[in-house]
Order: structure tokens, then C-alpha cells, then sequence
């Protein structure tokens, strides 16, 4: 198995609306693992996904998908190359005049000139991966959010891709439904052999399945090791983000003045 990186992100700054999101981010991501992106809300967790599938252009910096320089491609060098990797939008991103079906074999049809025959078994294959064969007729509108996340996970992973990017995957599921879900992203990263990096705000989910953890803040990497070395860090910022606690480093206050009185 080659032991470099899936992707590597190498001295990037990036700001937006003249605000600094990340200034000398630096942080690899390991092949063949599941890695998790943690950090406090706002502090451009998908921002990182969106550097790596080159939606968001870099200040300055390198962002290398498998050792190419994801922002030095051509258009249509670009296309191809985001074909072995794919995203697990939070929203689930379905298609809502195309059934289950339909949108899971969409990127086949966009990308392939396999014959219907083959792309109905291929189709029907990750339907039943993640528990949804039996849905593959009905429309989103018809499924409730897991159902949702499941078909979009079957329509992610269709082109058997390197790389699944998940933005916030446990977002507004029950517990019974999240369960489902770490476990689907567990085992078909085992039995596919991908590798996976998702971002998300369940601590205790995620570091079930995470073999490497990377925590963001303050436009930077605040730290990054096993769930273990993350779970013992010495760090308060750190034992503060993984433990939910109210007192510590970051506040629950804004800090600034009071415009508001200042104005009365």
C-alpha cells in the first residue's frame, strides 16, 4: 500500500471577503484512513474540502490530491481528476425530479459510456451497500433525512472513487440514524479501501472511527494525532473542544465593546 498521503496541504493561506480564514495551514491526510476535521463552528472546516476539490482557489500554498498540485490544472485536467474523489454534501445535494436510482447512476451516465445493463448492476450494488435497494423508486421527497444522506453516500462512492469527502454527515440525525450512518462510513471505508475525511461537530461519533484527527482553529491546525493523543492532549483549547465544556480558553461572550449602549 503506498504510505503517502491522500492529500497534503502544504503552507496555504486563504481568506475571503477580506477576512483571514487560514494563514500557513499545513496538514496531511493519510491514505486508506478516516480522518476527522474537528473544530469550534466558523473556523472553516469545509473550507478545507472545498480547498481540496479546487471549488476555492488558495492566497498562496499548495493543496495536493495524490501528489498533484490541485490548482496548477487545467479545466479539463481538473474534471477528470475530481472523478476519484467525491462529497457527501450535508444537505445531501439529491437531485429532487430524479429518484434514487436516477441520481445514483447520474455520475455513470455523466462520466462513463458503460451500457444501461451495466450501470443498473453497478447502481443497484451500492444501493444495497448502504441498505437503500428497496428505495431505489422513490424521489427524495419522499425519504426522510437518513434515507437522504444514504442514497447521497450510494451516489458518492458509484464511481468507486479514492477519496469521500463527508460536510457534517450526522447533522440533524437521531441517534439511531447517526449510529447508522458512522457505521456505513466505518465499514465501507474498510471494505472499499478509500479514504475518508469528514468534517463534523459529533465528538464522540466520530472519534469511534477515526483513525487520525486534525482540529482547526484560529487559522491554523490547533492539533492533530490519534483519537487517543487528541483525547489526552494537554492542550485546554483542545480538552475544552473534545469535552463540550463552557469554561475555558474559548468564550461565550463576544468579545468587543458595547455599541449598543454606546449609543443610547
Amino acid at each position: 500500500m503506498n504510505d503517502d498521503p491522500i492529500v497534503k496541504i502544504e503552507n496555504v493561506s486563504f481568506s475571503y471577503s477580506g477576512k483571514n480564514i487560514y494563514h500557513g495551514l499545513n496538514v496531511s491526510f493519510p491514505r486508506g484512513k478516516i480522518t476527522a476535521v474537528l473544530g469550534p463552528s466558523g473556523t472553516g472546516k469545509t473550507t478545507v474540502l472545498r480547498l481540496i476539490g479546487a471549488q476555492l482557489k488558495p492566497d498562496c500554498g499548495k493543496v495536493l490530491f495524490d501528489g498533484v498540485d490541485m490548482h496548477a490544472l487545467k479545466r479539463k485536467e481538473l474534471y477528470k481528476i475530481r472523478q476519484k474523489m467525491s462529497m457527501l454534501f450535508q444537505s445531501g445535494a439529491l437531485f429532487q425530479d430524479m429518484n434514487v436510482f436516477e441520481n445514483t447512476a447520474y455520475p455513470l451516465y455523466e462520466h462513463t459510456n458503460l451500457p444501461h445493463e451495466i450501470i443498473r448492476d453497478v447502481v443497484m450494488m451500492k444501493l444495497e451497500a448502504v441498505g437503500m435497494r428497496a428505495a431505489s423508486k422513490l424521489y427524495p421527497s419522499e425519504l426522510s433525512g437518513g434515507m437522504s444522506r444514504r442514497a447521497a453516500l450510494a451516489r458518492a462512492m458509484v464511481l468507486d472513487p479514492e477519496l469521500i469527502m463527508y460536510d457534517e454527515p450526522f447533522v440533524g440525525q437521531d441517534p439511531i440514524t447517526k449510529g447508522v450512518l458512522v457505521k456505513l462510513i466505518a465499514d465501507l471505508n474498510e471494505a472499499l479501501g478509500l479514504s475518508s475525511i469528514v468534517v463534523t461537530h459529533d465528538v464522540k461519533e466520530i472519534l469511534e472511527i477515526a483513525h487520525y484527527v486534525v482540529i482547526v482553529a484560529e487559522g491554523s491546525v490547533l492539533g492533530e494525532g490519534t483519537p487517543e493523543e487528541i483525547k489526552n492532549s494537554s492542550d485546554p483549547r483542545i480538552r475544552q473542544f473534545i469535552n463540550g465544556e463552557f469554561d475555558g480558553p474559548y468564550a461565550f461572550h463576544l468579545k468587543g465593546k458595547d455599541n449598543y449602549l454606546e449609543e443610547l
